[in-house]
């Protein structure tokens, strides 16, 4: 299976990254970082299949006895603006993704390897960008058009899976800051926040874009789980500020770059099971992973507030070019954890996801953001595979971001306006139509959009929005 809900940078205008997870890796078990965010489908007897086109006339279970693993997956959205915002009216993206992997043991005998590579087809328009002026976008595949190379990497699992790593083109998103049940939520700010995909360079190594580099992920004992990658920091060898849209840079996805600076991740993860801590051993078992995290690039990154000759940057003297700093850093910590079980065994369950991420201030626009949300399983009657979410989102400007927003208005280089957190809450229901088709219609509601109480350029006042959507996604 592939991706339902996934990651985008839309450019250097402020948007966040969606969540994803590995395209068709989970043939390499040590490989996984995450169940696919899609239920797990009650089949009938008579079908074994959880994609559209089935065995498709015996070739699919050809190419698996060969250790080929081809999947295919379509999404198609409809948005509207409903109220609020830049210009109400209607939109379309979609997505086509395409993954081919090759398991070397059963290709020609070589144990846990694994070779993948994926592409992508991106269409539509930006709803976050052309209607709505939001900072986080309403949707993962809200993002630039492109036809494109996704991931090409090779990795090897080592010690009976207790060691698995990857060389090569990697979207780092996939597996690192990446909270399972936030995950089933649409709007982009539930994969990778504003934290990375605004902080860093075209979004750093994350969907729609890979890099180059290496990532280790080690089980020295259950349920203890590190991982730790390297990369280039920039995948599309742009610079940070820039009016061309990062996809427009990279359109094909292959410029594998290595000329940038160097980002470090790493991840530490807990799993544990609540139940047994909390009601004892019979009780029913409340599964959870609780990680702690950050990264370090060592790029330059611009100032907040400040010029290359020391000015303020809202002054009328200013350069216009802002200070460089050497290095930047972001930490986190996030818990996904199951609250409620009806009974043993039972798939009727309510779960919950906290995240927040701090990142210092005088050279990132957003310093801290904090995401939480419930999911609930089975709570429609007749519809097992079903899954309802609510979920709350905030983005938080800097220190030296809100001063230098201070200095334009007193300076009067600028009409009075004030930096606002954004907030959205999204409720969005998930139904499993059949084994390989999904409906989720979604809503969403933005207050302070775009951060700022008024239009620092026109003084218009910012409203507050509401977004309507559905996104289909169909598994071949």
């Amino acid at each position: 299976m592939l991706i339902l809900t996934v990651g985008v940078c839309l450019s250097r205008e402020h948007r966040a990254c969606a969540a994803s997870v590995p395209l068709a890796t989970d043939i390499l078990p040590s490989g996984v970082p995450l169940p696919v965010p899609a239920p797990d489908f009650v089949q009938p007897p008579e079908d074994s299949s959880t994609e559209l086109l089935g065995n498709a006339g015996g070739a699919r279970d050809w190419l698996t006895r060969q250790g080929v693993r081809v999947t295919i997956q379509d999404v198609e959205e409809l948005w509207g603006l409903v109220s609020g915002g830049l210009h109400p009216g209607p939109t379309y993206d979609g997505m086509t993704a395409v993954a081919v992997t090759l398991n070397t043991q059963q290709a020609f005998g070589w144990q846990g390897g694994l070779l993948n590579v994926s592409a992508l087809q991106i269409r539509g328009r930006s709803l976050t960008n052309e209607r709505l002026g939001a900072l986080n976008a309403v949707s993962g595949y809200d993002v630039g058009r492109s036809t494109r190379l996704f991931e090409l990497w090779y990795g090897q699992s080592l010690f009976h899976n207790h060691l698995d790593i990857r060389v090569g083109s990697i979207d780092l998103d996939t597996e690192f800051l990446v909270s399972q049940n936030a995950s089933f939520f649409m709007n982009a700010s539930f994969g990778w926040p504003l934290s990375t995909s605004n902080n860093l360079y075209s979004g750093g190594p994350s969907w729609p874009f890979s890099a180059m580099g290496a990532r280790v992920k080690w089980t020295p004992a259950y349920p203890v789980v590190l991982m730790g990658a390297i990369t280039d920091d920039n995948p599309t060898r742009g610079p940070f500020y820039s009016n061309v849209s990062p996809t427009v840079r990279d359109p094909t996805g292959t410029l594998f770059s290595t000329s940038g600076g160097t980002l470090f991740m790493g991840e530490a993860q807990l799993w544990l099971d609540m139940a047994k801590r909390l009601g004892g051993k019979d009780a029913p078992a409340l599964p959870g992973t609780w990680k702690v995290g950050g990264l370090y690039d060592t790029g330059r990154f611009p100032d907040q507030r400040y010029d290359n000759q020391g000015n303020l940057l809202a002054s009328s003297n200013s350069t216009g070019v802002p200070r460089y700093h050497r290095g930047n850093w972001m930490a986190y910590a996030l818990i996904d954890q199951m609250i409620w079980r009806k009974e043993k065994e039972s798939g009727k369950t309510i779960n919950l996801f906290v995240r927040t991420t701090v990142s210092n201030g005088d050279r990132n626009r957003f310093c801290f953001e904090l995401q939480s949300g419930f999911t609930f399983d089975e709570l429609l009657p007749g519809r097992p595979d079903d899954t309802i979410g609510i979920a709350w989102g905030a983005s938080i400007y800097g220190r030296e971001a809100n001063r230098n927003a201070h200095d334009a208005v007193r300076l009067g280089t600028s009409v009075p306006y004030q930096l606002r957190p954004e907030h959205h809450i999204e409720l969005t229901y998930q139904a499993a139509v059949t084994p390989y088709l999904i409906l989720q219609p979604d809503f969403q509601y933005f207050l302070n959009v775009g951060g700022v109480n008024r239009d620092p350029d026109t003084g218009r006042s910012a409203r507050n929005s509401v977004v309507t959507g559905l996104n289909m996604t169909t598994t071949f």
